[in-house]
């Protein structure tokens, strides 16, 4: 039986740059994902130098960031110029746009610095006092505990069952880049949430469960609609859908990832290089449902 207390020596809290830097980059690089997001992202553009972008696109196509930056976190402790110039100095093509990256995204990583420390020290203090899964599933609806307690359910696409003996850190990360109130990604045994530090305020209208918001922003784009009308009708991958419709690959890619993010999209099969997409119609008539719900909840607004 899984207990509590072994759970709660595995949950950890994280200031980290690095992946701050690895998940900023992920939010400008995906548009269609996240769509406009805060004036940090203008001016984080606007200090980089021309052609930086478009070299971190190439090299994001042959390399994770995100399992890039934990391998540089590994070792003794060291500022964040000194990690980047290190794989600068091992590969010129990978480390130098990350560097100039960075020395753009400095500025900002350190004005939400405190905000984020403050943060890290309330969530920490109120994991101290609940019982550990809870803690995890209050930060969205999009985490839910499965009924033997042996593992989480993460609502990605059509739900990820991640057993907790499969985990040695579960890593909670604020960022101020987080575009959801909770982000997540998984490599090997380390699990990672990435989550806005907020205020603690209770809202003066109830808040709307993220999943539903996720899945109504997902709905309200012509092209990610053309896509599910698409693999409605029949089990898709993303190079037919992007001749489909007369676009490029990446971007239906990048489509695809909020559909699936959503829950109305799920990787069907996998056919040599080729994985085939389709329709998660359950989560249509989810999101009518709890918008229904939603609307006619009684609020202490009223």
């Amino acid at each position: 039986m899984y207990t509590q207390e072994k759970l709660r020596e595995q949950i950890h809290f994280r200031l980290s740059p690095l992946l701050d830097l690895a998940l900023s980059l992920l939010v400008l690089q995906s548009p269609e994902r996240f769509g406009r997001v805060g004036p940090w992202a203008d001016r984080v553009l606007g200090r980089l130098p021309a052609g930086v972008m478009d070299q971190l696109q190439e090299q994001g196509d042959r390399v994770d960031f995100f399992a890039l930056v934990l391998d540089l976190e590994d070792g003794p402790p060291q500022p964040t110029p000194d990690r980047l110039r290190r794989l600068q100095a091992q590969d010129p093509a990978l480390g130098t746009p990350l560097l100039a990256y960075w020395e753009a995204l400095a500025p900002e990583v350190a004005a939400g610095a405190g905000l984020l420390a403050e943060s890290l020290q309330q969530e920490s203090a109120r994991l101290a006092a609940m019982d550990p899964l809870a803690f995890m599933c209050r930060f969205s609806d999009r985490i839910s505990v499965a009924g033997d307690g042996e593992a989480m359910i993460l609502h990605w696409g059509k739900g990820m069952r991640v057993p907790l003996t499969d985990l040695e850190r579960i890593l909670f990360v604020p960022s101020a880049f987080c575009p959801r109130r909770l982000m997540f990604y998984r490599l090997g045994p380390v699990q990672i949430f990435f989550y806005p530090p907020g205020r603690d305020e209770p809202p003066l209208v109830a808040e709307a469960p993220e999943s539903l918001v996720l899945g109504y922003s997902a709905l309200a784009d012509a092209t990610r609609l053309k896509l599910l009308r698409l693999i409605a009708r029949q089990t898709l991958p993303a190079q037919d859908m992007a001749l489909r419709l007369g676009v490029n690959e990446s971007t239906v890619s990048r489509h695809l990832r909020l559909l699936v993010e959503a829950g109305l999209v799920g990787r069907d099969r996998q056919e040599g290089k080729f994985i085939f997409y389709s329709l998660n119609p359950a989560r249509l008539d989810e999101l009518a449902a709890g918008g229904r719900a939603y609307l006619q909840g009684v609020d202490g607004d009223e």
